[in-house]
């Protein structure tokens, strides 16, 4: 124990110290404000980041049924696809993008198939957007996998025993295979999931779709007129998946998903949903875990910004270009080896304009 008599004069020195000395200190409300204002501007450019990923996200939102079919154990002749050009660059420059549609995973242990494959193409006059669909059941090399279908290739990359899928690594190898296939190099890739796909609907309040006919539901009572009509994401959701009532089957279902997109692009990109504060959380806050995105060195607000630019304009779809002789259902799907390597061609060489003008049987209506 220390006596009062010591203990007393020894405090007063220190509070004498304290009080000489705090003058010096820096002042706190300077720095506290700094620490804020570098925080929000983190949160705002997070916040550009998943805006920016929704409205790229929506455009792979395509039809993902749930029965599965065997592979062919002899693969079928490929289209030959050559090296990868080298990345375009400047602001003028043509983009491409791949946009995963995922199937009911179950999260775990059965994971998720990419069972929508939708390649956008931005020309470099910006006049429009191009979707070009590959089918599910396309028979491909997938790279260190083997002969497989390309919905497949998700499942072997994000597939983790015993654990949660890894959405990023199934959407890296199902890119590398598709651009093994067609030789184009993608600017970002982005999928979306049953989940994502319903919230999203549902956070722009609904999508207005037209169809040239009626589609019955297989798997509900639901009956969707010929005309135009606004969808909540249950419903939604239904129509993405119907094939089998379709006089093309699941040619007919991509034909549906890329009018589909289109009109939920519009919505996104209109600027009483992608500008508003409110409707900005409301959009990131249906998305959460049931999105991945890869910008692969594009910023998020060039991507925001050239998607606000060609989103106006009518999008072109274009479907699959199988070969007629793909064989009995059960079996993989076989590009048209004419069509689908001029197909590439027009797309690395950004002349899908005039690759439409001589397919108009192969445009969506």
């Amino acid at each position: 124990m220390i006596d009062d008599d010591i203990r007393q004069p020894m405090e007063d020195e220190l509070r004498a110290a304290f009080a000489r000395h705090v003058s010096l200190a820096p002042d706190t409300v300077g720095v506290r404000a700094e620490i804020d204002q570098r925080v929000a501007r983190r949160r705002r450019r997070r916040r550009v980041a998943q805006v920016t990923a929704a409205a790229l996200a929506v455009l792979g939102v395509l039809a993902v049924p749930t029965l599965g079919r065997t592979v062919r154990e002899s693969p079928p002749a490929e289209v030959a696809a050559p090296p990868p050009p080298p990345r375009a660059t400047g602001a003028a420059a043509p983009l491409n993008f791949l946009l995963l549609g995922l199937d009911g995973g179950d999260g775990r242990s059965n994971g998720h198939r990419a069972d929508s494959v939708l390649l956008v193409h931005v020309p470099a006059d910006r006049s429009r957007l191009y979707l070009v669909s590959l089918p599910r059941d396309l028979g491909v090399e997938v790279p260190g996998h083997g002969f497989g279908k390309l919905g497949t290739a998700f499942h072997l990359g994000s597939h983790r025993p015993g654990g949660r899928p890894d959405l990023a690594a199934g959407a890296a190898l199902t890119e590398q295979t598709v651009t093994a296939l067609s030789g184009i190099r993608f600017d970002a890739t982005a999928t979306l999931t049953y989940p994502g796909l319903r919230e999203l609907t549902d956070a722009v309040g609904g999508v207005r779709v037209c169809l040239p006919e009626q589609v019955r539901s297989h798997h509900t009572a639901r009956v969707f007129p010929a005309g135009c009509q606004r969808l909540d994401g249950a419903a939604a959701q239904d129509l993405l998946r119907q094939r089998y009532h379709l006089d093309q089957g699941a040619h007919d279902r991509d034909r549906n998903g890329q009018r589909f997109t289109e009109a939920l692009l519009h919505e996104l990109t209109d600027p009483a949903n992608a500008v508003d504060p409110l409707r900005i959380a409301e959009i990131v806050g249906a998305l959460g875990r049931n999105l991945t995105l890869d910008l692969d060195g594009t910023t998020p607000a060039e991507l925001f910004t050239t998607l606000r630019a060609v989103a106006a304009a009518d999008a072109v779809g274009i479907g699959w270009t199988y070969h007629p002789d793909r064989g009995p259902a059960g079996r993989v799907e076989t590009l048209d080896p004419l069509l689908g390597r001029t197909l590439f061609d027009a797309l690395r060489q950004d002349a899908l304009a005039a690759w439409v003008a001589r397919h108009p049987d192969r445009v969506t209506g």
